[in-house]
């Protein structure tokens, strides 16, 4: 009798796949993965699924997350790359620091 292996575990449950945006670095990071977040849940995705949906919806110099990140990373390697480089906080220092830029000295400032 030949050994076969019968995988009992149940079968995915297929839900309508709702399309997310794709992120290029020029909006909230917190709400794209907000809603990335919420269709994993409800598509009850593992981290494979996470994975191979999530790479094709970070563009432009988002992307280059992914080169940078090397072949074996998860998806939770790629989101904290992700807020390293576009999270909040960095956003936050950017626009502090172009708010400083775009500041013009009134009559009387010494700084």
């Amino acid at each position: 009798m030949s050994n076969v292996t019968v995988n009992l575990a149940e079968p995915k449950v297929m839900r309508h796949l709702i399309k997310l945006q794709q992120y290029n670095g020029t909006g909230s990071l917190d709400t794209f993965l907000t809603k990335f977040q919420r269709m994993v849940t409800y598509q009850q995705w593992d981290d494979e699924d996470m994975f191979y949906y999530l790479c094709p919806r970070l563009k432009g110099a988002v992307g280059q997350v992914l080169l940078d990140i090397g072949p074996r990373a998860t998806t939770i390697d790629i989101v904290h790359l992700l807020q390293t480089r576009f999270g909040t906080q960095l956003q936050a220092e950017h626009f502090k620091a172009e708010m400083l830029h775009a500041r013009r000295r009134a009559p009387g400032d010494s700084t």
